[in-house]
Order: structure tokens, then sequence, then C-alpha cells
């Protein structure tokens, strides 16, 4: 006769809850650089290329409103992709999700302070842009004139770029490879598959903030 009473069903419930959170896979510092290789040559060239039109004719006008407007699209595309689809096209492609801690979409909100960075910078673009236009400074020359020129929101720029790459370097020192903006956010960016199973598995109480179980990273 067994010595073992069986499992009733809220113990196997919970076997398998732990199973599912134990098989969730982050995805890896090298390979979220890749996603976002993926994403220049899908969406930067062409990005740079409005980006450059819309400061010649602000220039042309005497206006920041065609850069305000071009900014405004940049960002607002980045939030609809992480809402709608999870993710860029980069981050689609490579099979990854960006997902709050139940496996979820994140919201227009939690979206949005994912990319408060972008925001920032967006906005010292078109004060830059201001201060060009204010300078008299051709069409011509407004690019070399925003990426060189000093002053108070060359500063800000700066420390902006300085915060992009340290929460990059975050990424690759935690377990859960979570940059500053996920961390702000409470986002997380998991494999396609890992994303198929929690959302299979809806009825589990999956909760990505766990530290009591394995962790994995997806490199491939």
């Amino acid at each position: 006769m067994s010595n073992f009473a069986p499992k009733t069903k809220e113990e196997e419930m919970m076997a398998y809850e732990n199973q599912v959170q134990n098989d969730i896979q982050y995805i890896a510092f090298w390979k979220r650089v890749q996603m976002h290789l993926l994403d220049f040559l899908i969406i930067g060239i062409p990005a740079v290329l409005l980006y450059r039109f819309s400061l010649s004719t602000s220039i042309k006008i005497n206006s920041v409103f065609p850069l305000i407007i071009y900014w405004l699209l940049f960002c607002a595309y980045y939030v609809f992709m992480t809402v709608k689809f999870g993710g860029t096209p980069g981050k689609l492609l490579s099979k990854a999700r960006i997902v709050d801690k139940n496996g979820r979409f994140l919201h227009i909100g939690t979206a949005s302070i994912r990319y408060l960075l972008t925001f920032l910078y967006a906005i010292i673009m078109v004060l830059k842009l201001k201060e060009g236009i204010d300078l008299k400074v051709s069409s011509n020359d407004i690019n070399h004139f925003i990426s060189t020129h000093e002053g108070y929101f060359s500063s800000i720029g700066n420390f902006i770029g300085i915060i992009t790459f340290v929460e990059c370097l975050i990424a690759a020192f935690n377990n859960k490879k979570r940059t500053l903006h996920d961390l702000a956010a409470g986002s997380y960016v998991i494999s396609h598959d890992t994303f198929k199973r929690m959302k299979e598995n809806a009825e589990i109480r999956i909760d990505l903030t766990r530290e009591d179980t394995f962790i994995s990273t997806q490199n491939d």
C-alpha cells in the first residue's frame, strides 16, 4: 500500500502553475540588441528621412510644427505597436513580446511610461530646432546645428543619452534582462512561446514578479 496520498486538485493546479512559471523565457541582452538593429533597418531609415524632411520644412516656414507632428507620430507609433501587438517589428520578427507582470500587453499609460525617455528626447529636439529657427539657421545647416550646437538643451540631451546607455547595461546584469524603462513601466520582454503558454493558461495565476522560480533566457 502506498504511503503517498493522491494529490488534491488544488495541489495539482499549483504544481502545474509552478511548471508554467518555471518555463518562462526572458529575452537576453544580445538578442535585444539584435531586435534594435532590425528595427533600425525596418523603421529607422524611413524615420530618418522623414525627420530630415520635417526639419527642412520647419526651417522653410519658420515653425517647429512639422517637427512636432513628426515626433507625435513617431512616439504614437511605438506606443500603438506595443499596446496592440506587444512590440515593434524587430521584436515581432525575433519572436519576442513586451508584456506586464501577468503576461498581458501593456495599456497606453504603461506603454507611454516605457517610452518616456523617447518623449523627453523629442521635446529636446523640438526646443533645439526652435533655437535654430531663432538664430536663422538655414535648412542646409539645421541638422548639423542640432547635432553639434552647445547649450542648455544639448546638455539635457547628452544626459538622456547617458541614461539610455546605462539602462541598456542594466539589462545585461539582471536575471530577467529588464532595462530601466522596463522597471519604470512594470514591463518584461519574453519569448513568443512563453507569451503563448501564458495566454493558453490564462486561468493560472502567473506572476513575472516572482523571484522563486528558475530564470531562463533566450539567446537564439
